[in-house]
């Protein structure tokens, strides 16, 4: 009789919610290939908050395309559960993206003719299981700001709307591409501060690009890039509350 394998119920270590493994990507330009990200491999946690920092140049927004399905490597791996991102057909990455993935762009992104509610509530319609819209606007502090639209809005309301448009999708993955870089520093700590409030209170797994070092202090872990390699990696024992960053 064969005796089943044992298991460790008491086995702590992080699930992976994506794992990259050796990532290149190269793009042509004329007769000229430039390298940008060179055998990179790593893993996204469930439930963790990734800083990934590094200078202009090093890989940063490549990166992140890649992960959200906006992109594909010239080489490796990107696997979400089982399936490989660099392998699948273009209508498989758009349901990856609609389904899985939240992004915050810098600069908002959001559709100027929909008020705050229209624009949470498209992204919504792409989810599975989305979350309330108007609670979730409410949840940004934004309830008797929801029928105004983007230009009637400050760049922190537009930024908080940007987060809820993110966040009601329910995602795996919310991707953060400088989320703090077009605001002044206490509208950008105002923003942190959400981003970690829906990773404490949802789950939510969180990827923040940027060239700010200071706010790799809110991560649980940091990777560092250079010219499309990472140089370090960084737990962080005790992540900071945004309040006590300074940049």
């Amino acid at each position: 009789m064969n005796e089943e394998e044992p298991t460790d119920e008491n086995d702590l270590s992080p699930k992976a919610v994506l794992e990259v493994r050796d990532v290149n990507r190269t793009f042509t330009m004329g007769e000229v290939k430039v390298e940008v990200l060179r055998d990179l491999s790593f893993d996204i946690y469930d439930g963790e908050v990734l800083a990934m920092v590094g200078p202009s140049g090093s890989g940063k927004s490549t990166i992140l395309n890649l992960i959200g399905g906006l992109d594909q490597p010239t080489a490796g791996q990107i696997l979400f559960e089982g399936s490989d991102l660099a392998k699948v057909s273009s209508n498989q990455l758009t349901r990856y993206r609609r389904k899985h993935v939240g992004f915050v762009f810098q600069f908002y992104n959001l559709v100027p003719n929909l008020t705050a509610l229209e624009n949470v509530l498209a992204a919504a319609q792409l989810a599975d299981k989305p979350l309330d819209s108007e609670a979730m606007l409410a949840k940004v502090g934004l309830a008797e700001r929801m029928d105004h639209f983007p230009s009637q809005l400050s760049g922190g309301e537009q930024q908080r709307v940007a987060i809820a448009r993110a966040v009601v999708k329910n995602p795996k993955l919310l991707l953060c591409d400088e989320p703090t870089g077009a605001l002044d520093f206490t509208t950008g700590i105002s923003a942190l501060e959400l981003l970690l409030e829906f990773n404490r209170d949802l789950g939510t797994t969180i990827l923040i690009i940027t060239h700010n070092t200071a706010l790799a202090d809110v991560a649980h872990r940091v990777i560092h890039l250079r010219s499309g390699e990472i140089v370090n990696v960084e737990q962080n024992a005790h992540p900071k509350p945004p309040a006590e960053i300074v940049w």
